[in-house]
Order: structure tokens, then sequence, then C-alpha cells
């Protein structure tokens, strides 16, 4: 038998044989591994949707598919769907969109008879019964598993591919995998009540990795549910299944499926069969803020065949540049509220590579936040991509029962000039803590951007106010349906909004919208959660009493609750998503503690207890509220009532704001009295220049040096400055013994001042005005040439005035000390050998919005009087006025370098 050669006819008939096992094998739907192979004829599915949420994540998932399918040339695509006018096939791809119902269904199926090639069906949807019977939901007959059972009878010589994800879609796999045919279905036998979740989860294992195979994919996006419903600790209910011909279906987020894949996941291969990890640390060597597990691949997928990068040399001012970013926000029930941010951005300088961190900010459990893309494109094309389950978080403290806010936080790996960083995520709010949606979406960056969509969907006949602020915006172009109104803004070329001194410090270019009716319908509600907080308590009522016991009228009584509840420590947590409710007082009382609204709450129910009425006010503290937006805004509060036939509007959040007084970012704002009575936006006063001064005196004479000048000064504040200088004293408290506390704002016009003693007015001492004192030695304010002194006045200005000098952008915004009236006199005993003093003539600027003097005086023979007076009438300026104090600014330097001269006497 070991010389046996088989004859030509055997070898014939062994070729046979071979050719009919092959022929039978691809018959009983053994096809190609690959999900979804190049040159496909496709089938997109997307039942009646029912409400917005639905509408929503279907429009998300087809235009998913269609980013896939960019990157796979299919020959043909069908899309079904409920408004196939909304929908947006992609470029370049030879495709039909039709409504989804029986009809059509039929016209699709008969189109594909006699196709060669391979056939991707994907279905998703609202599912359920029909008596007995499973079906899908589209206009007029419902589909059954029959009818796609018929479908796939049609592909049996092609190789098709399903996608049932719905609920009930167990027997629709079953159908269409009787007829050799393989399929991915959202459940096995098992029908559940609830719509299933893993869509978005199936299409990122598909995006990360076009090419994926069929097994690949059922293993990857299993595990995926699987950890999708433990992170949440919530109990699964869909069954991922995978179903290849007459085998059995194979359920895929079984525990043993999930550990397999997880020992595998921990090798970290790269796609292109490398092992990650180690390829990450060979090109990137050094310490980074975070790795996570990072995929490489030559393969683009379809999102970025649109993404065009700049010519570097455009951008000489910019570190990177925005080449596309996309903000899609759906208001809805389940979730409240979703918002989706897309953003790619192009690397143009190695500053610039600190556009690979990120760093977002959430607020659990309200708030969830899904990574969905973390991409690089290097320069030399390759596309890195991490997983973003492998993101770092940080949990921030907070104390007692207050919340606080949570960060995801990355690097992407290898970032460097010419590369294009893409990063998508997903924030969203299954119970907004609003019984509407208001909110404001920031839009700025200080990089350029090339290309930005904003799009907000809203239930149909809601309300809906928008308004921009800080840049000009298109109308919206409005689209309707059978469930929803979408608002699309588009913008090109939008400029970088720098970041400059002396800025706003709220200043942002947002779209801000909300669903409320009005701002009465805002209030009440508003008023119904803070009900009872400040209910008067025996404990609440035993501390008024006894803090206003000495007092001798109600004015009195009103200011020494106010300077006790002031004093309480101020703990920040802010008025926003998470925390809009105040604490009860009585809690606020026993802990000592509580952030703006807590603390005006507490003393809203001191007065209570003395039978005063008063409110609590939610304002927008260096910011805006709007008349067109009801509820958006806020980030403040404190308190108003009436006493002794005055309104007082009273903030207790800073302990160095004396009584009376509104701080800085507060006066002028509109705010919102909860008061019951709710018709709109009431306007806080403006500050009356004349109650803001700065009062600052000296005495100097010669020293024995003839250019050095012993001083004594004195300043004394009240209003503004005085809230300015106690800040000032709280926060260099510790270097008191080397700097004079009055060059922590101000500097000399002239000279320089050593100082050599100095006493400050007590910050706690809320009774008088913030006063200090010092003494020291001037110099370089005289000189001496051709024998004759030379003397400059010994001024203090504001030390922002020097940087207001510089060319601007933005209006200026001086928002502590100010409006300002500043008055300055020294007295200068002269030297005993001078003679003949010339003094110049008085100068002076009377146009606002500075007006401003200064004077010299001869006070008897031996003694001079130099005399300043400014006045800035608000420290937030416009744009008209921020360009005339600037060329107010110059002429007043100039006259403060005016000097006088006298004679030397031998």
């Amino acid at each position: 038998m070991a010389g046996f050669a088989p004859s030509r006819l055997a070898l014939k008939s062994i070729l046979c044989a071979l050719v009919l096992a092959w022929a039978t094998n691809a018959a009983i739907g053994s096809i190609e591994p690959e999900f979804l192979p190049r040159h496909s004829t496709v089938v997109l599915i997307a039942g009646v949707p029912g409400d917005i949420e639905s509408e929503n994540a279907y429009r998300e998932q087809l235009q998913g598919w269609f980013e896939v399918l960019k990157g796979r040339d299919p020959v043909k695509l069908f899309v079904l769907c409920a408004q196939p006018e909304s929908i947006e096939l992609p470029s370049g791809i030879a495709g039909k969109a039709l409504s989804v119902d029986r009809t059509n269904f039929l016209q699709v199926v008969a189109a594909m008879a006699g196709t060669t090639n391979p056939v991707l069906v994907v279905a998703l949807g609202h599912g359920g019964r029909q008596g007995s019977t499973p079906v899908l939901h589209v206009r007029g007959p419902r589909l059954t598993p029959a009818d796609f059972g018929a479908f796939a009878g049609r592909l049996t010589q092609t190789g098709s591919r399903w996608i049932f994800w719905f609920r009930n879609s167990g027997p629709f796999a079953r159908a269409v995998a009787g007829v050799r045919a393989v399929a991915l279905s959202s459940e096995l036998e098992t029908a559940f009540t609830s719509d299933p979740v893993g869509m978005p989860i199936l299409l990122k294992v598909v995006r990360a990795n076009p090419e994926i195979t069929v097994e690949e994919l059922a293993t990857k996006a299993g595990k995926g549910i699987g950890d999708w419903y433990s992170s949440r600790n919530l109990a699964r209910t869909e069954e991922p299944t995978l179903w290849d011909g007459e085998a059995k279906p194979r359920a895929l987020s079984s525990k043993s499926s999930e550990d397999s894949v997880a020992s595998t996941s921990e090798k970290g291969v790269a796609a292109d069969g490398q092992d990650s990890r180690a390829q990450s640390e060979k090109e990137e060597p050094g310490p980074r803020v975070n790795s996570p597990t990072q995929n490489a691949s030559t393969q683009l997928p379809g999102s970025w065949k649109e993404v065009r990068k700049v010519n570097e040399q455009d951008y000489p001012d910019a570190d990177g540049v925005i080449l596309r970013r996309a903000i899609r926000c759906v208001i809805g029930a389940n979730p409240a509220f979703a918002a989706e941010h897309d953003e790619y951005i192009q690397i143009v300088a190695l500053e610039g590579k600190r556009f690979g961190d990120f760093d977002v900010s959430y607020s659990p459990p309200d708030e969830e936040l899904e990574f969905l893309d973390c991409e690089l494109l290097r320069p030399d094309g390759k596309l890195i991509r991490i997983d973003p389950e492998a993101m770092d978080e940080n949990r921030e403290e907070a104390p007692a029962d207050y919340r606080a806010g949570r960060r995801r936080f990355f690097s992407l790996p290898q970032v460097q000039p010419g590369a294009v960083a893409h990063v998508r995520y997903r924030r969203q709010w299954k119970e907004f803590p609003l019984p509407h949606v208001a909110m404001a979406v920031p839009i700025e960056s200080e990089l350029p951007a090339l290309d930005t969509t904003i799009e907000v969907s809203v239930p149909v006949a809601t309300p809906f106010h928008f308004l921009f602020e800080g840049l000009p915006a298109p109308n919206p172009v409005i689209k309707h349906s059978n469930y929803s109104s979408s608002y699309r803004w588009h913008f090109d070329k939008q400029p970088a909004q720098a970041r400059e001194n002396l800025s706003a410090p709220h200043q942002q270019c947002a779209l801000l919208f909300s669903t409320f009716a009005d701002w009465n319908a805002f209030g009440q509600w508003y008023a119904r959660i803070t009900k009872l907080t400040d209910e008067v308590t025996p404990e609440i009522a035993s501390q008024a009493e006894t803090l206003t016991r000495d007092a001798k009228g109600d004015l009195d009584k009103v200011q020494a609750l106010y300077n006790y509840v002031a004093s309480l420590r101020y703990v920040a947590v802010p008025l926003g998503i998470n925390s809009l409710r105040p604490h009860a007082a009585a809690n606020v009382l026993q802990q000592q503690y509580g952030d703006c609204k807590d603390k005006a709450n507490l003393l809203n129910a001191l007065l209570h207890s003395l039978k005063m009425d008063a409110q609590l006010v939610l304002v927008p503290r260096f910011s805006h509220a709007y008349d067109l937006v009801p509820g958006v805004g806020f980030n403040h509060a404190i308190s108003r009532l009436s006493v002794a036939g005055q309104t007082l509007w009273l903030d207790t959040t800073d302990d160095v704001c004396r009584f009376g007084l509104l701080p800085p970012g507060d006066p002028g704002r509109k705010v919102l009295v909860i008061d019951g009575e709710i018709r709109g936006l009431t306007q806080l006063p403006e500050p009356d220049p004349e109650s803001h001064r700065l009062r600052i005196t000296g005495e100097l004479e010669p020293a024995d040096k003839e250019e050095t000048w012993r001083a004594k000064l004195t300043a004394q504040a009240h209003g503004y400055p005085d809230y300015e200088m106690r800040e000032m004293a709280r926060e260099t408290r510790d270097n008191l013994g080397a700097l004079p506390l009055l060059a922590a704002k101000f500097r000399p016009a002239s000279g320089w001042f050593a100082l050599q003693h100095q006493t400050v007015h007590a910050v706690s001492d809320m009774t008088a005005d913030f006063s200090w004192h010092g003494e020291g030695s001037f110099l370089g304010i005289s000189s001496i040439a051709a024998g004759k002194h030379f003397l400059r006045a010994p001024v203090w200005l504001p030390k922002e005035w020097d940087a207001a000098l510089h060319e601007r952008r933005s209006p200026l915004f001086l928002h502590r000390g100010y409006p300002l009236r500043l008055d300055e006199e020294f007295t200068l005993t002269m030297p005993e050998q001078s003679a003949a003093v010339v003094l110049p003539a008085c100068l002076e600027g009377n146009e606002p919005p500075l007006r401003w003097r200064v004077q010299w005086t001869r006070v008897g023979h031996d003694k001079l009087l130099a005399q300043f007076h400014a006045q800035l009438l608000r420290g937030e300026l416009s744009w008209e006025e921020t360009v005339a104090f600037q060329k107010q600014l110059r002429p007043l330097m100039v006259a403060l370098t005016a000097e006088i001269s006298s004679a030397s006497t031998p």
C-alpha cells in the first residue's frame, strides 16, 4: 500500500466530492467570518418610535450605522423609518429611504430578488404581540417573524446576517436562522417588558473595528451589555443571543462567557495583532496621566471620512483647531434629558498637546456620563483607540449630606502636532431635578472652530424658549415630526474665545434654553420645593431672641441677625443641578455652616420668628438671567425684607460684607423673588457711586537723604472699598509684617513705598469703616538736578488700571471695589533750602465713565498739599465705556508725572 498511486479517475472523484462538500456546507449557512463584508447590500429598519426618546434613539442608531457603512462601501442601502424625509443618507452610497410600513418592506424584499452580494439586515424598534404572534411595530399591518423568514429564504445563496434588537426579537431570529442565516437578537426565549439598551454598545464595537468577525462581535457585544447592567446594579432586561443556522442558539451574556471574554481582553490585543500595551510603551515612553487599553489600526471608520485636516501654517496663533463639533440635546421623559458632544481637534503646535487631556465633571446619581469614542489619528494615518471603560474617576468629598461631583479624566496617547483627537461622550439624566429642563450649553472654546452644529429636540406642544449669550446666532432650522420639534443651528469658522485679564468671571458663549412655560411656573415650583425649609423651630426662636435682646429697634434686630448668619462658615455647594433646595434652617443652625441659599434661608427663618416677613431671592451672581428664558442663570441666593419703611436686600454669603451692602456681582442683576406672587424678574438696585469711597491721606517730610521722604499714611474705606480691603487683609494676613496692605491692590503712581510699620483694622469688626495705617519711606518721588528740586505727587492708583491700558477684545470688568470714589490728600514739608516753588496748573478730566483731578496748592511757607480725586462710575463697563476709559487713563497717567520745581538756596 505504501506505493499506491491513485488513478486520474480517482483524483477526479475526490475533487468532485470536495467541491460538493463545500457547496453543501455553504448551503447550510456557513458564511464568511467577517460580520460586514465590503460591497454588501444593507437594509436598516427602524420601527415606529411612539415617543421623542425612541425617535431620537432610532435616529442616532441609524446614524451610527451610516458611519459604519461609509468605510465598507455597500452596493446598495435601503432605509425604512418613520420620518424618511428627515434622514440624510451617507454621501457616496446608493440608497433609498422609505416610510416604515409593510408595503415598503415587501417592496424592498422584491427589489433584492436575485442579489448576489452579502446582505445585512438590521431591525430595531418597539416589539410586542398581536394576539399570540410576535410583531415589530410599523405603520399599518405589523411585521411578523414569518415576513422576515420569507425574506431570508430569498437570500440563501448570498450569505446574510441579521440583527433584531427589540422586545420579542427571539422568534424573529429563530425564523431567519431556520433558513440558513446568522442572526444576533436582543432576546432568546424570554420576552422582556423593557426595550433593550444594547444597540449602542453593539454599534460601538463595530465602529471600533468594522472588519470584526461575527464571532468576535457576538462575544464583545454580549460582554459589553452584561457589564452595562452590572455596573449600574440593574437586573438585565435583555438576553443577547447568537443564532447560527440550525445550530443551538447561544446566549452571550452568561457568566461563563463573560469570564472567558474578560480573560481574553486583558491581553490588550491590537487590531493589527500586536500587543497594544507593549506597542504603546515602545512608541511613547514616559509617564502619562492615564493610559487605558489601546487598539491601533490603519483602517479609518466611517465617522472620519468627512473630517478634513487644515494646513497648520494657516493658524500660526493657535495651538489647535476644532475641525468639527456637534452638540445634540434631547428633552424627553425617559431619559428626561440627554446631550451628546462630538468633537475633532487637530493639534497644530507643541503647546497644543494639552488638548489630548480630558477632564469632564458630572453629578451622579442624577447624571450619567458615558464616553462613546476616544481616538487619536496620528500624523502617519494610524488610528489609536482607547477603551473608555478604563478611564480614571475621581470622587470629591462633601461635608454631611451635601452632594459632591465626580470627574472622568484620561489622556490620549502619542498626541503631537498634526494629530487629530476625537472624543464623543453623552450626558443624560433619567430624572431631571426640575419638572422642566432649563439649562445653558456652553459652546465657547479657546480654539477656533471650523464647523459647529447644535441641535435641540423637544416633544411636540412643549414650550421652548432659547437665547444665545455671547455670540450672534442665525435663526434655527426647525423640523417637526409626529413626536418632536427639532431646532438646529450651524456656525462656520467661529474664532477662538480668548480669555483676557479683567474680563467677566462668567463670560461665556452658550445656548440657554428652557421648557418652563414662564417665570411664574418656575417660581411656583421653586416655592413648593422650598416650603417648610424656613420653619421656625424652638431653637431658631431662642437664637433670634438671644441675638436681638439688646437691639433698640427693628433695624437693629435685622442687623444683629444678619451679622450672626454672615459670620457662619460658608460651604461652597453650587445652586445648580445638584443642590436646588435649601437645607432646613434648623439643620444649618445646628451645623453652623451652609451655602448661599442655606444661609439666606436661615436668616429668613430667624426673621420670621420675630414676625418679620422675608423672602428667598435667586440671583445670577456675576452672570445674567433673562426674561426670555425662564429658570436659567441662577447661581446664588440672598434675602429680601421690608423694615422701617425700606426694602432691604441682604446677602449673608460673605462675612466681609457689611450690613446694607450687596457684594460685588449682585447689584443691578435681574433676580427672582420667591414670594408667592411671582410675575417675572425684579432688578436689584444699582450702587450709588458716592457711597463707595476710599480716602488716602499722608504726611511726608524729607529724611536725612534729600531724595528720601518719611511718610505716615492712612486709608479709610467705605462700601465696596471696605469690602475689598477686608478681603485683602484676610488674604495677606500672613505677610502683613512685610507687605503694606494698601500695596495688595494699589501702587504708587511715582516712586516706591518701603514699609516700616502698619496697623490694620480687625476684619471681623463690622461696626466701623475699615482703616489702615502705615509708616515708612517714599523713594523716587523727588530728585535734584541743576540746583533745583523736582517733586511728584505720592498718589496711589489701582493696579488693574495698568492692565486696563492695553488693547482689548472684550469689555473691562473691575468687579471688586467698584464703583469707586478715590480721594487722596498728601501734606509735604519742603526742604529748608528750597525756595521759589513753581506749581503746575490744575489738571482734570470731566467726562464719564472716569472723572479725575490733580491739584497742587501751597499751605503756609514750607508745606505743599497734593490732592487727587478720581471717580469711576461702575466696575462692569460696556465696550463703549471700555474704549472711553482707556482713552481717559492716558492723560491721567501723564498728569501724575507732572513735577513741581523749586530753586535750591545756598
